[in-house]
């Protein structure tokens, strides 16, 4: 075990993961079968920004490949040893990236870099790039936390759900339903009609807002799910759920 470590650790092993990592998206992406749902999405994405667009953190492999790729995005990326090679990955393509992850707890979120990451998300949203985040809190997956809706209060910029769904893909029984994608696959990429949250909205409205938007999310997700053919490997609603996760 200290072996495995040591050499996950190795910058040269990490260099080798990301490149790797960095061409296999291509590779699943370039060699898909791909339906946009629905089909002005890109369009609407592209006219809506600067925007926040999010996504279920199980279907994060893909997702870069579901909005615009040629809108200037910023991904919100985690701060851990796993992440850290994703955030290389997106790198090798020059994409710059914001390291923060939400938490349920005040504590933990400026340990995790929560707090620097919510105001480096607001300058870059301000500074005209979108950002990619997503919408559930580790470690209670398809709940969404206010974070995503906060961002779009203080920013004045929409909210945009999205999926990417591959009918053949690994799906994983972890916390958060981690899919990886496979090559030569049918996929759907579904997109939701922008939230926007207004400015002047209190503790209540930022409530509903956050249910609408698991529920819309929920929603978008099962629909790229059924039109991929694949609907019942999708389980609606949250895993290791915590009764103060909403954060």
């Amino acid at each position: 075990m200290r072996f495995d470590r040591k050499l996950l650790g190795s910058a040269t092993v990490n260099n080798a993961l990301s490149h790797l990592l960095a061409w296999y998206v291509l590779g699943v992406f370039r060699t898909a079968r791909v339906t946009i749902v629905p089909p002005d999405a890109l369009d609407v994405a592209r006219a809506e920004a600067p925007a926040i667009f999010t996504f279920w953190h199980g279907l994060a492999m893909m997702t870069p490949c579901a909005v615009p790729l040629d809108l200037p995005i910023v991904p919100m990326i985690a701060r851990n040893r796993a992440a850290g090679i994703v955030a290389d990955a997106v790198g090798t393509q020059g994409i710059r990236t914001i390291r923060a992850s939400g938490s349920q707890g005040a504590r933990s979120l400026h340990r995790k870099g929560g707090a620097a990451g919510f105001r480096q998300a607001l300058r870059e949203l301000e500074s005209g790039n979108s950002v990619l985040m997503t919408a559930d809190v580790p470690k209670v997956s398809q709940v969404s936390g206010k974070g995503v809706i906060q961002l779009a209060r203080l920013s004045g910029r929409p909210i945009i759900p999205i999926a990417y769904v591959s009918r053949h893909g690994l799906r994983f029984n972890n916390w958060d339903r981690m899919v990886v994608d496979l090559p030569f696959s049918p996929a759907t990429l579904r997109h939701g009609a922008p939230i926007r949250v207004p400015a002047e909205a209190d503790h209540e409205a930022v409530e509903r807002l956050r249910l609408f938007l698991t529920e819309e999310l929920d929603r978008i997700t099962q629909d790229a799910y059924e039109r991929t053919g694949i609907a019942d490997k999708f389980i609606p609603g949250p895993t290791n759920q915590d009764p103060a996760a909403n954060g």
